[in-house]
């Protein structure tokens, strides 16, 4: 007796998807990744690529006909909003973001429950509520949207990708739109990503951006802590001074890091450091820094 037929369909070449740098050969990996990742639904996932992988690798072929469907009125959608765009400002705007990946919640709440329906993924109260994940989504600017898929990408440890969304913010800064408190997060989840790819003079500069819009002793003490990583101990000092740091707060801080390294805990994680491949553990302190300093 044969159970095949109980078994998932496998691909034998895999979906790509660039945001997580990583293949799945199911339907049931990427509905994994759809429900998972709302964040990351971009037009790296709702393209015809993906139809074409669905219908060649899957042989899913009544669900690519219903994403192709869905491909086309979003095209249709988009060629309309081009067409009675107000001026050329709006319509670059909606131009610039197509190139930055970005898809309408509503568009991706149509594309993507067929694949939840074909692979039967999600009971009732789940589609609810990946329905209201994405209608909370919606409201949010796009500035927001993009930070959201920076934060996840550091958490996964994808800094360079998260430093490019981050930088894309930055870029397009629009301070009477998000207030002071938000740009002062993205420089420093900036910075904390730049920690993780080890470029330390760069975490800094995000790090002292993000202390110069909210003045908030926990961003300075990120900023200072990670000076002696690329300063020698004179470099160090005269940066202090030029940052007209306070001799007590500074005092503080190297009080706290100090405390840190004798904390039992770390001690010991020392102690099994010792004994680990170098390799493996400069990984694990990348990511324990690029933690430590995340908003």
């Amino acid at each position: 007796m044969s159970y095949d037929l109980c078994l998932p369909k496998q691909a034998n070449q895999p979906y790509y998807i660039e945001n997580i740098r990583t293949g799945i050969y199911s339907l049931e990996e990427l509905c994994f990744y759809l429900y998972n990742n709302i964040c990351l639904i971009d037009e790296s996932i709702v393209n015809e690529k993906l139809c074409d992988w669905i219908r060649d690798e899957l042989h899913l072929t009544r669900l690519y006909r219903q994403l192709y469907e869905q491909l086309e009125k979003i095209e249709a959608v988009r060629e309309r909003t081009a067409r009675t765009a107000p001026g050329s400002a709006s319509r670059h705007r909606m131009q610039e973001g197509t190139r930055t990946g970005t898809v309408p919640e509503a568009n991706v709440v149509s594309f993507v429950f067929p694949i939840f329906r074909e692979a039967g993924y999600l009971n009732g109260q789940e589609m609810r509520d990946f329905q209201d994940r994405m209608a909370k989504l919606e409201v949010q600017s796009d500035e927001m949207k993009q930070k959201l898929r920076g934060d996840y990408l550091v958490r996964e440890k994808m800094y360079a990708r998260a430093a490019w969304v981050y930088r894309q913010i930055l870029k397009n800064r629009n301070p009477g739109k998000l207030g002071s408190q938000f740009y002062a997060a993205v420089w420093n989840n900036l910075g904390a990503a730049y920690a993780g790819l080890f470029r330390f003079d760069e975490a800094a500069e995000c790090f002292l951006e993000s202390y110069n819009l909210t003045k908030t002793k926990e961003t300075f003490r990120k900023y200072v802590s990670v000076l002696p990583l690329f300063l020698s101990e004179e470099e160090y000092q005269l940066r202090l001074i030029e940052v007209k740091a306070d001799e007590y707060l500074v005092k503080t801080i190297q009080e706290y890091n100090a405390k840190l390294c004798q904390n039992p805990d770390f001690l010991e994680r020392k102690e099994r450091m010792a004994e680990r491949p170098a390799n493996e553990v400069l990984e694990e302190l990348k990511e324990q820094y690029a933690r430590s300093t995340r908003s």
